[in-house]
């Protein structure tokens, strides 16, 4: 077995756990979450700005429930290009609006995707 075929084993595997985790968290809350827009309040990378290809933004949010204005407890990984004012579609939790989720199902189709094609590549080599 080559190094590409067990790199593509793992990255089907990882791409997979990833689908598989956002769908069970999908199934599990879809009940208790609610979507709405939500308005980019501060964001933070973990690493310099300057470094585009290893990095992701991580963003606290502001939203309105029910007439009423929320902050997110919980930071959520939002587009790099995002900005204080930005705004970005959310799920929060019917019981603690305070809290936010990140699951979506454009996501979980990705991860199953790229876990197939991976799968398929390193199993044509």
């Amino acid at each position: 077995m080559s190094n590409q075929e067990i790199f593509l084993y793992i990255l089907s595997a990882v791409a997979a756990c990833f689908g598989l985790v956002n769908l069970i968290q999908f199934i599990l809350y879809r009940n208790r979450t609610v979507q709405t827009v939500g308005t980019v309040i501060a964001v933070k990378m973990p690493n310099p700005e300057t470094d585009r290809a290893h990095n992701s933004k991580w963003a606290t949010l502001s939203y309105k429930v029910d007439g009423r204005i929320y902050q997110s407890h919980n930071s959520i990984q939002v587009p790099m290009a995002s900005r204080i004012g930005s705004t970005v579609k959310v799920r929060y939790d019917k019981s603690e609006p305070e809290k936010l989720y990140s699951f979506s199902v454009f996501r979980i189709v990705v991860a199953f995707v790229i876990a197939v094609v991976g799968l398929g590549l390193a199993m044509l080599k």
